[in-house]
C-alpha cells in the first residue's frame, strides 16, 4: 500500500513538472506572439500617421492648385475687362475724332459759301463801275483817273482779307485735329498706366508674401533662441544665488565676532560696505603697511643684518604710479560727472520752462519722474566706484588697527571713512538736483490748492 502511494506521488510530481514546463513553453510562445503583434501594431501606426501625413500633404497640394487656378482665372477676367475697357474708350475716341471732322468739314464748306457770295458781290460791284466811268469820262478826266485807282486798292484789299480768313480757318482746323490727336495720346498713355500698375501691384504683391514668409521663418527661429536664451539665463540665475547664498554664510560667519549695536543704512553706508567688502583686493601688495609716522613699516633683512633700501625704493615708485593713476582717474571722473549734471540741470530747467508756461501736469510730472530716475542712477553709479585713491588709504593707519578692524570694519560706521572728493561732490549735485526736481513737482499742486 505504500509503495502503491509513493509510486502515485512519483506520478504526480512527474505530471506537475511536465506541466510547468508546458506551461512555460506556451507562455514563451505567446510572449513572442504578443510582441510580435505589438511590433507590427507599432509599424502599422507609423505607417497610418505617414498616409495620414501624405493625405494631409495632398489636400494641401489640392487647396493650392485650387487658388492657383482661382488667382489665374481672376487675373484672365481682370486682363479681359482691361482690353473691353480698352476697345471701348477706343471707339469713343474714334466717334468724337469722326464727330470732330464733320464739324470742321461744315465749317470749311460754310466759309467757302461765303467767300463764294463775297466774289459775287464783288464782280457785280465791278461790272457796275465801268459804266459810271464812261458816261462821266469826259467830265472830269481826274476823277475817272481816281476812280480806277480805288477800284484797284479795294481788290487788293478784298484779296488780301481772302487770304487772312483762310489762313485763319486753316489754323483753327489744324488745332482742332491737334487737340484731339493729344486727347487720344493722352487716353492711350493713361490705358497705358493703368496695366503697368496693376503688373506693378502684382509683383509688390508677391514679393511682399515673400518677404512675410521669410519674416514668419526668422520669428520662429528668434522665438527658439529666445527661449534657449531664458532657459540658459534661468540656470544661471539659480547658480548665481547658490554662489550668494554660499558667499552669504561666509560672510555671516565673519560679521558675528565684529557686529556692532543699532545702526541707521543709509546709501553712503552701503556704499561703504561694498568697499568694505572689496578691501582685500587693494594696493598692499605693492605698497605694505604703514606705522604711526606714515613711513613703511614693512622691511626686509639681509643676510648681514642689514636693512635693505631696495624696498623703499620700488614703494616709492608705486605710490608715485598710484598717485599718478588717482589724479587721471579723478579728472576723467569729474569730466564724466560734469556732463552727466550738466545734461540733468538742462532737462530740469526744460520742466521748469513747462512749469511756467502752463502745460499739462501729467508730462510735467513724468519728465520729472524720469529726471529724479536718472539722477539716482547717476548715484548709484557714484557710490559704485571704488577709486584707486580709497583703495590705497584703505591700509592707512596703525598696523595693529588694519588687522583687528579688518573684518569689523566692513559692518562699521561708513561716516568714518574717507570719502573720495570726487564721489562726494557728486553725491551733493545729485542730491541738490533731486531736491530740486521734488520741489518743482509740488509746484503745480501748491498753485492748485
Amino acid at each position: 500500500m505504500i509503495n502503491a502511494q509513493f509510486f502515485w506521488m512519483i506520478l504526480w510530481k512527474h505530471g506537475v513538472t511536465m506541466m510547468h514546463q508546458q506551461l512555460n513553453i506556451l507562455q514563451s510562445a505567446l510572449e513572442e506572439e504578443l510582441q510580435t503583434l505589438r511590433n507590427s501594431i507599432d509599424k502599422l501606426q507609423n505607417k497610418l500617421l505617414g498616409l495620414e501625413i501624405e493625405n494631409h500633404l495632398k489636400r494641401r497640394v489640392l487647396e493650392l492648385e485650387k487658388k492657383r487656378i482661382l488667382a489665374d482665372e481672376m487675373i484672365r477676367k481682370e486682363i479681359a475687362g482691361l482690353r473691353n475697357y480698352h476697345s471701348r474708350h477706343k471707339v469713343d475716341i474714334m466717334n468724337l475724332l469722326g464727330d470732330g471732322m464733320t464739324h470742321i468739314k461744315s465749317i470749311i464748306g460754310c466759309i467757302d459759301e461765303k467767300i463764294r457770295q463775297f466774289d459775287i458781290s464783288r464782280a457785280q460791284d465791278l461790272g457796275s463801275t465801268p459804266k459810271e466811268v464812261n458816261q462821266d469820262e469826259y467830265e472830269c478826266r481826274d476823277v475817272h483817273i481816281n476812280t480806277d485807282v480805288g477800284h484797284d486798292l479795294l481788290s487788293e484789299r478784298n484779296s488780301a482779307g481772302l487770304s487772312d480768313i483762310m489762313a485763319h480757318v486753316k489754323a483753327d482746323a489744324s488745332d482742332a485735329l491737334a487737340q484731339a490727336l493729344q486727347e487720344k495720346v493722352a487716353t492711350l498713355l493713361l490705358l497705358s498706366q493703368q496695366e503697368e500698375r496693376y503688373l506693378l501691384d502684382r509683383n509688390v504683391n508677391a514679393a511682399l508674401q515673400k518677404k512675410i514668409e521669410e519674416l514668419q521663418r526668422n520669428l520662429l527661429q528668434v522665438t527658439n533662441e529666445k527661449v534657449r536664451a531664458l532657459m540658459e539665463l534661468a540656470h544661471l540665475k539659480q547658480e548665481y544665488r547658490l554662489l550668494k547664498e554660499q558667499l552669504g554664510g561666509c560672510v555671516d560667519k565673519e560679521s558675528l565676532s565684529a557686529e556692532i549695536g543699532d545702526k541707521k543704512p543709509d546709501t553712503q553706508e552701503r556704499d561703504g560696505r561694498l568697499r568694505n567688502l572689496l578691501k582685500k583686493a587693494n594696493l598692499k601688495r605693492w605698497v605694505g603697511t604703514l606705522d604711526f609716522r606714515g613711513n613703511e613699516a614693512e622691511v626686509h633683512m639681509d643676510g648681514e643684518g642689514n636693512f635693505s633700501s631696495k624696498r623703499f625704493n620700488s614703494i616709492d615708485f608705486a605710490r608715485m604710479k598710484i598717485e599718478n593713476a588717482t589724479l587721471k582717474e579723478s579728472m576723467e571722473s569729474m569730466e564724466h560727472l560734469i556732463t552727466s549734471i550738466h545734461r540733468l540741470r538742462l532737462s530740469l530747467l526744460k520742466a521748469k520752462e513747462s512749469v511756467t508756461s502752463q502745460s499739462t501736469g501729467i508730462v510735467m510730472s513724468e519728465s520729472l519722474d524720469e529726471i529724479i530716475n536718472e539722477a539716482k542712477l547717476v548715484k548709484t553709479a557714484l557710490g559704485s566706484s571704488l577709486p584707486i585713491s580709497w583703495s590705497a588709504e584703505a591700509e592707512i593707519g596703525f598696523d595693529g588697527e588694519n588687522i583687528s578692524n579688518e573684518s569689523g570694519d566692513s559692518y562699521g560706521n561708513a561716516s568714518s571713512e574717507k570719502i573720495d572728493s570726487v564721489s562726494a561732490a557728486g553725491f551733493e549735485m545729485v542730491e541738490l538736483l533731486i531736491l530740486a526736481a521734488h520741489i518743482l513737482k509740488e509746484y503745480p499742486m501748491k498753485s492748485n490748492t
